[in-house]
């Protein structure tokens, strides 16, 4: 979206005339930018020397005829506009400063979105940009860097003496989005729609004139129809749609479609030294198979505060996997696990710049800056960050729940948005702890899916940390958030079996009675399935019911729903 005052002002004058000279005599600034702007938003046709409103031109006309322009300034709206009312309207608050923004545009009020705010945001979600890409506009989309933070696209344009339209163009186009401004600056990302567009006119040797594809052309090239028009551009020849032509309508579809966030990924200090001294144990294990990589092992060759902690969290990662090997639990590099090695440590943060880029979002500048500085994004996503984002859509994530995620999911409330400083403090109210620990214990959280962050720093439960939490309240919720981690890949893998054989398990109840730690008919039944030996069972089937997901002879209504959040 791009819309200034002199649109408007244009669309106004559009009703009295279609002539094109008429328009430009009255309103002479830059008109044929303006026009084309148009255009390219879809609120205006262009033929020969006439401009036509369209269907949507005329709506924008209906719902800003009340508006007094001159009160107006002269930017109405931009890609960073339309995502302060978007989250305005998801979350019911944004910052201060955005909303005077908003306010100043007549977009909102106290209250929230204002009707022609309503209105805009409707008409928006509505429309369909058309693709219009002029070889200059395609050689700026080529040189650009991808993301960043907006003062580097200044830059690039500035130094490649390229003017404002080019930007403004590319937001028409839904190509380009820049974020809302936070303490870091503002951020910009291409979409997925721009790298189409890179893709589609790659294929043609020399890019020398315009592509140009509206609804029609679209709709025309769908059923299999041409006209010179399509011909001409290489869209369509006489045996149908050209490769060219499918990757044009490819663009056209992607343009403004925001797709479902991957969940951000993350790798710490500690977990990468971890993965480290696997990799060393099993080099050696390979000449001495005697060494093998116990817990005891890997702390021998690595300090961390917690080994115990740290593998879990890789095995739910899939980085590591668990296996029995000589009567002994012992913990194995994956193949994503020897690769991130290779890869190092990301946090959550600079993963959202990416994952919110890939699905057509804007990323805001701390995640971006993030992302730069952890080697996550240069001119665009470097291989690291392909990585990660590989290494996040691929893998099941299992259960690892800290103290601080049975605290932030507790305090998280239902179906609406809390602000992630008010939930810091009511963490630290509640479990304790230091407000930096608790902030990234949330960007973790999120990582995990529980939650979800935007951009304005409103955070709300994922449907995953819904049912996690219906799972604890129905647990032993004040001894969950006193131990340091409670469910762990173990603990689920172990309740998973007990799920799937319910009625063995049923039937060991009831012959052999209550158990109050463990009984040895139900580790018997689960070595079977799992590749743990007894000590870790028994250590497991303790934890399941002194946290209250096992009962002493059933599976709980907490452990059942646990399960089936997970499945």
């Amino acid at each position: 979206m791009y819309l200034k005052r002199r649109h408007i002002e244009i669309l106004r004058e559009m009703k009295k005339t279609e002539s094109q000279a008429e328009i430009e005599a009255k309103l002479p600034e830059e008109f044929q930018i303006r026009a084309i702007e148009l255009y390219i938003l879809g609120f205006a046709e262009l033929e020969g020397g006439k401009i036509k409103l369209t269907d949507a031109g005329r709506k924008l006309l209906e719902i800003s005829d009340s508006l007094n322009l001159d009160e107006l300034p002269e930017l109405i709206a931009d890609t960073e506009i339309m995502k302060m009312l978007e989250l305005l309207e998801e979350t019911g608050k944004v910052p201060e400063s955005w909303l005077e923004k908003l306010k100043e545009r007549k977009l909102a009020d106290e209250n929230g979105l204002t009707e022609f705010g309503k209105a805009l945001l409707e008409l928006y979600r509505e429309t369909h940009p058309v693709v219009y890409l002029t070889p200059e506009i395609v050689s700026f989309l080529r040189g650009m860097p991808k993301i960043g933070t907006l003062d580097e696209l200044v830059t690039f344009k500035n130094s490649r003496l390229y003017g404002n339209n080019i930007i403004n163009a590319l937001q028409a186009m839904r190509l380009l989005l820049i974020s809302p401004p936070t303490e870091k600056g503002r951020a910009f990302a291409t979409t997925p729609a721009a790298r189409l567009a890179l893709k589609a006119v790659n294929m043609i040797p020399v890019f020398a004139r315009a592509i140009v594809l509206r609804k029609e052309d679209f709709e025309a090239l769908r059923a299999g129809k041409s006209n010179a028009e399509l011909e001409s551009m290489g869209l369509s020849d006489e045996k149908g749609v050209t490769e060219f032509g499918k990757a044009m309508m490819e663009t056209y579809e992607a343009m403004g479609r925001v797709e479902k966030k991957v969940l951000p990924i993350y790798l710490l200090d500690d977990e990468l030294a971890v993965l480290k001294a696997i990799k060393e144990i099993e080099e050696k294990y390979r000449t001495n198979p005697d060494i093998l990589p116990t817990g005891k092992e890997i702390a021998r060759h690595v300090e961390v505060e917690d080994i115990g902690a740290v593998l879990h969290l890789l095995e739910s990662k899939e980085l590591i996997e668990r296996k029995l090997v000589k009567g002994k639990d012992t913990y194995w590099l994956t193949e994503w696990g020897k690769e991130a090695i290779n890869f190092g440590t990301v946090s959550p943060d600079a993963m959202k710049a990416v994952t919110y880029a890939e699905s057509g979002d804007v990323p805001i500048a701390e995640w971006v800056i993030k992302a730069q500085e952890e080697g996550v994004v240069k001119a665009g996503i470097t291989d690291k960050g392909r990585f990660y984002l590989r290494l996040s859509r691929s893998i099941k994530r299992k259960p690892f729940i800290t103290r601080y995620d049975a605290a932030i999911l507790a305090k998280t409330p239902r179906k609406k948005y809390i602000h992630r400083d008010e939930l810091v403090e009511l963490v630290k109210d509640y479990v304790g702890g230091e407000e930096k620990e608790i902030t990234r214990a949330i960007g973790e959280a999120e990582a995990k899916g529980f939650i979800v962050e935007l951009q304005n720093g409103m955070v709300k439960l994922t449907e995953l940390g819904d049912r996690v939490k219906t799972a604890l309240e129905n647990a032993k919720l004040q001894e969950i958030v006193k131990v340091k981690f409670s469910v762990t890949p173990t603990l689920y893998n172990v309740l998973r079996v007990i799920y799937d054989n319910i009625e063995t398990f049923n039937r060991i109840w009831k012959e052999k009675g209550e158990a109050r730690d463990y009984k040895i008919e139900e580790v018997d039944v689960i070595r079977k399935h799992l590749s743990l030996s007894d000590d870790e069972i028994k250590k497991a089937l303790t934890m399941l019911r002194q946290l209250g997901f096992l009962g002493t002879k059933s599976l709980t209504e907490a452990g059942k729903t646990l399960v089936e959040a997970y499945m």
